[in-house]
């Protein structure tokens, strides 16, 4: 286990490095000068000329990659070319807005795909299973922009409600308002998800409920729910977890958006107005917190199937 778990970071590791490389790079090859846009349309030449001696942008693209990574390896994130604050200051600020929002999109993605796959599995083409998959095609059909713009206007057109926006509520000063202001948001992003489980649930545990050990089980006279929950459920979830972890790295993608309609100042809104303004710092330093966070997620998971199925060994 420990081999496997070195062998994977290194891996990891390289994936990163060639990850970072590649982002860094591509931002410098689009159109557009972060100096200009620093300093506006009417600056002279001369001004510009020392604003990007003042950013580095002047240096070698080696040098300038060296200094971020040497940087990012002792700890200094770098300084928004934007608006000049310390990059590692407005991550702390807004991580809890994101972790916030990824937790509760994975609370209700877990609390209803798995729970109706299970119900959708065991009642096998009875109508409430033709609801239920009904229900997950249309959650994976439907573009979440699309419902996120839905959410925020009927309730506003019928009812005159709008949930709280504009501002970050934490949790620790006012609970309601702060509910009210991401449960909609983790709602929208658990749509795709939780149906994506669904589907994926109720397919492994109809295979899993085909075996010879689950035929064994009954002639035992156990009782179904003994039969599902105590030997089907545990070894069909498998790649119900793998496709989980991929889910929370497409949730990081996700919230660009999502953060955006409901104006959430969370890191997927700083990332988003980064690539605007060609902020190299932050983008390249939020392109590197995404890759550790999926290479660290899918770490977790290959670990985890040792737990829901014992025969699995790593080597």
């Amino acid at each position: 286990m420990q081999t496997f778990i070195i062998r994977r970071l290194l891996i990891g590791v390289l994936i990163i490095f060639v990850l970072s490389v590649a982002v860094f790079y591509l931002l410098r090859i689009v159109p557009g000068d972060p100096a200009v846009r620093r300093c506006g349309l009417q600056c002279t030449e001369a001004q510009i000329a020392a604003i990007r001696e003042e950013m580095g942008l002047n240096d070698s693209y080696p040098q300038q990659y060296w200094d971020w990574l040497s940087g990012v390896l002792t700890g200094d994130l770098g300084t928004s070319q934007v608006n000049d604050r310390p990059v590692s200051e407005s991550i702390r600020n807004r991580l809890p807005v994101t972790l916030e929002l990824m937790v509760l999109t994975m609370i209700m993605t877990i609390f209803v795909g798995i729970p109706f796959g299970i119900i959708s599995a065991v009642w096998k083409n009875s109508p409430v299973d033709l609801s239920v998959r009904f229900t997950a095609i249309l959650g994976l059909a439907v573009p979440a922009f699309w419902v996120a713009t839905m959410v925020l206007i009927i309730p506003v057109e019928l009812w005159g409600y709008a949930p709280p926006i504009g501002e970050y509520i934490p949790f620790r000063e006012d609970p309601l308002r702060n509910m009210q202001q991401f449960l909609p948001a983790a709602a929208v992003l658990a749509l795709g998800s939780a149906a994506g489980v669904m589907r994926l649930t109720r397919s492994s545990l109809l295979e899993t409920m085909r075996q010879d050990y689950m035929r064994t089980a009954r002639a035992k006279g156990l009782k179904e729910r003994s039969v599902v929950f105590g030997h089907g459920l545990k070894n069909s979830l498998i790649p119900v977890v793998t496709v989980l972890g991929l889910q929370v790295s497409g949730l990081l993608g996700g919230a660009l958006i999502i953060e955006q309609i409901f104006t959430l100042p969370g890191l997927g809104d700083y990332t988003f107005r980064a690539l605007f303004a060609k902020d190299f710092e932050v983008v390249q330093t939020m392109t590197l917190y995404a890759g550790v966070t999926v290479v660290l997620l899918n770490l977790a998971v290959d670990v985890s199937y040792a737990w829901l199925d014992p025969r699995i060994r790593y080597s």
